[in-house]
């Protein structure tokens, strides 16, 4: 048996392995705890509004449009799902003792100053990008690292269902 310092270490290496291979992870068991209505395809436009959203703001501020990137955005995804089925919400999950995010990151080839911002939007949907936006615009922390003109590249992802979604947005400054 693996200590759980590593089996968590390889878990997020094969997770990131997975992200840059393309592949979309499943639950254990090769099944899925997410409903269909959670499917990158079909939250797709809300990752894509959060991310025009952002950019929006950055834009009235004089500040320069981030750069997406399918990487992060899947990184997001792998994110929002694990902290969704292991019942968590942050940077560092029960058990763990890095920040997740900077390790999908990292093997993606991203740099530099990282972040993640996360949210829960308990409501529907249609309003989730205008709550997780506002909330953190609105948060002076949350505001600082959506406005931190260091960072180049962003990707958004969530996972949920029905009126409980949890969002996750990443940052980095150098690219692949």
């Amino acid at each position: 048996m693996l200590p759980s310092r590593i089996l968590i270490v390889v878990t997020a290496t094969v997770l990131a392995l997975a992200m840059v291979a393309g592949c979309n992870a499943a639950a254990p068991g090769g099944g899925s705890n997410l409903e269909a209505a959670s499917t990158p395809e079909a939250l797709g436009p809300v990752g894509e509004s959060l991310k025009v959203r952002v950019n929006r703001d950055r834009d009235v501020l004089g500040l320069p449009a981030l750069v997406a990137s399918q990487a992060l955005d899947e990184a997001a995804r792998l994110r929002a799902e694990d902290m969704l089925i292991r019942g968590y919400l942050g940077a560092i999950g029960p058990g763990e003792e890095s920040v997740a995010a900077q390790e999908l990151m990292a093997v993606a080839g991203y740099s530099g100053q990282l972040g993640e911002l996360v949210y829960e939007h308990p409501g529907p949907l249609s309003m989730l990008t205008e709550s997780t936006v506002g909330a953190w615009m609105a948060s002076e922390a949350h505001r600082k690292l959506l406005l931190d003109t260091r960072f180049r590249f962003l990707g958004a992802g969530l996972a949920g269902e029905s009126e409980e979604w949890i969002v996750v947005m990443l940052f980095a400054e150098e690219g692949p």
